[in-house]
């Protein structure tokens, strides 16, 4: 089957343009616009409302062509039907709302209001901007070619300013620093530490997790110590601290 163009403008039901009584609610008298006064039980049964030895008029055939076309309009003017707390919805079907597109979630109730669920029952389908503004990378600047599927080219942005040795040189802190205390590391990039023990056992902490531990005599323990993370050093006699920051 080949593919159906769409009609160029703006569609509209059959008979939507009836003039008097040429069209009427499905099995009735009166006249409305409205999908809500022309989804009547009648309809839902169908032709069954007509007497046997009776016919249909004309105004059964437009109320009942208007009320399928004014269905269909609608979903053109809208893309995606708006949630409706009476409609019975399954797995994976898509609603919209003032806030944005949902998707139903495996077992999720339908009933539930999207805009009030909390994420429960219904998933918010995020927006390109959204998925963009996700993806991207504060702060960064790249040259050649980053493309996603090779990822290729050089990054110059705080990226590589953030890794451990960059701009970064060891310096002797054995004079300054106490074995025994906490100390944070508050430089902005993780650190490394080199610790060695004069006779002494030394024991290396990170955020109260134990990183390394040596025995006596002039062992050198080191620990990579992550930014704002909290580091301790356990040890009687400290010959050598060393930092690299």
């Amino acid at each position: 089957m080949a593919k159906i163009d769409r009609y160029n403008g703006n569609l509209k039901a059959f008979a939507s343009e009836a003039t008097g009584n040429e069209r009427t609610i499905f099995g009735d008298t009166a006249q409305s616009d409205t999908l809500d006064a022309n989804i009547t039980l009648d309809l839902l049964r169908g032709w069954g409302v007509i007497g046997v030895d009776s016919n249909p008029t004309k105004q059964h055939f437009n109320g009942l062509a208007f009320t399928l076309g004014q269905l269909i309009s609608y979903l053109h003017q809208r893309g995606v039907p708006e949630w409706n707390t009476a409609q019975e919805y399954f797995d994976g079907s898509v609603v919209t709302t003032d806030v944005g597109v949902y998707r139903l979630k495996t077992g999720g109730d339908g009933s539930s209001d999207p805009d009030t669920d909390g994420g429960v029952n219904w998933e918010l389908i995020p927006t390109q901007a959204k998925v963009d503004a996700k993806a991207a990378i504060s702060g960064q600047a790249f040259s050649g070619n980053i493309s996603a599927p090779n990822l290729s080219g050089t990054n110059t942005g705080d990226q590589t300013l953030n890794e451990i040795g960059v701009g970064q040189t060891w310096q002797d802190v054995t004079g300054s620093k106490v074995e025994n205390t906490n100390y944070t590391n508050s430089t902005g990039k993780p650190i490394m530490i080199a610790v060695q023990g004069a006779s002494s056992a030394v024991e290396i902490t990170v955020d109260g997790v134990e990183v390394a531990k040596l025995g006596t005599g002039n062992d050198t323990g080191a620990a990579i110590v992550p930014n704002l993370s909290v580091y301790y050093i356990e040890c009687d006699d400290i010959s050598n601290w060393a930092e690299l920051r």
